[in-house]
């Protein structure tokens, strides 16, 4: 399963985006989405008097027999 996002704007913005992104996946995708989750608001939050920042996210993972055998995330925060 994967996932992929790509969200701008203010760091209060981009969490309640990713919220919304969250309540849009289903399934495996959902749950490796929610698993990086509340790293990304924790890096957001740490951005005080920014008013602009992109954030890029995906990820990948794979199972068998219902056994993660495979996972990566990648995550870019920019600000402006």
């Amino acid at each position: 399963m994967s996932f992929s996002v790509t969200v701008k704007g203010t760091p209060a913005d981009v969490k309640a985006k990713l919220l919304e992104e969250s309540g849009r996946l289903t399934d495996q995708s959902k749950e490796e989405f929610d698993a990086i989750l509340p790293a990304m608001n924790t890096i957001l939050d740490q951005q005080v008097g920014v008013t602009s920042v992109t954030l890029e996210a995906n990820g990948h993972a794979s199972f068998a027999a219902g056994e993660k055998t495979y996972g990566q995330a990648q995550v870019s925060i920019k600000v402006g």
